[in-house]
């Protein structure tokens, strides 16, 4: 039994992490929020801030092993991805660590997202930093792209919408498996890239999205200009020869809203 801390552990990622691993291991969830009064009473809970370094002393005592799935992509990607990955390392200098293990994106290095730069950043941070790590990077969730249409969609009856724009969408409970289980491996450095089962552009989930909230829409294409989207649009976020990933997005949807 290995002493277990995940950062960023009540996220879709990190939550589906306790859930497999706390069986087994002590796990530690590190959070900038106080613990819910209901937690789960297995479930050691660490209050800290990646982006101030606040608690990560307390958070990170005594322990082994690192699953890193902090990040924040919208206002404070740097200081919580970048700085926050620096000084939870920082911390953990004089602990017992054996292994951190970082989730990752595929595309970081070929799309020029400023989100992306920064993941990119605390990958070769993480390499530099003397720890023992592995790196996993994956395709894109299948929530990033229900949480992104719900707002869009729930109002506005027309949406002009990238539809050109390619995603191989991948379930992350299958993430979460193949991250925890490295847990009992020794580190790798940069694991090959983890993939959905398929490549779609967006045009060919809306329907199925559409149908499984029982809207509809009228959708009008729009080129994005810059290269940001022209990534996406050549598909630099997938790994067509790494299909590791078995559920789709048409049986995920039934899963998550079945009818």
């Amino acid at each position: 039994m290995s002493q277990i801390l995940i950062t960023g552990g009540t996220g879709v990622l990190g939550s589906k992490l306790v859930a497999l691993l706390k069986e087994k291991h002590t796990v530690r969830i590190m959070s900038r929020r106080p613990r819910p009064a209901a937690f789960d009473p297995s479930v050691e809970w660490a209050q800290a801030d990646l982006a101030t370094g606040a608690g990560l002393a307390e958070a990170v005592a005594g322990i082994e092993i690192v699953l890193h799935a902090a990040s924040d992509p919208a206002q404070h990607s740097y200081e919580t991805d970048v700085e926050g990955t620096q000084r939870l390392i920082d911390a953990l200098r004089g602990q017992p660590l054996r292994h951190f293990i970082y989730i990752s994106i595929v595309g970081i290095d070929r799309i020029p997202y400023s989100y992306y730069e920064n993941k990119l950043k605390t990958e070769h941070l993480i390499a530099a930093s003397g720890v023992p790590y592995t790196i996993l990077r994956a395709t894109q969730f299948h929530e990033l792209i229900d949480r992104v249409l719900e707002p869009l969609t729930r109002y506005l009856p027309i949406l002009l919408l990238p539809l050109d724009a390619q995603f191989q969408l991948i379930d992350s409970g299958e993430v979460a498996q193949a991250m925890s289980s490295l847990v009992d491996q020794p580190p790798c450095g940069l694991l090959p890239d983890m993939g959905g089962p398929q490549i779609q552009r967006l045009r060919d989930l809306l329907p199925a999205w559409l149908q499984a909230h029982h809207r509809r829409r009228l959708i009008i294409p729009l080129h994005y200009p810059g290269t940001v989207f022209a990534g996406f649009r050549a598909g630099l976020n997938t790994c067509p020869t790494h299909r590791q990933g078995t559920i789709t997005w048409a049986q995920w949807l039934a899963r998550t809203y079945p009818q």
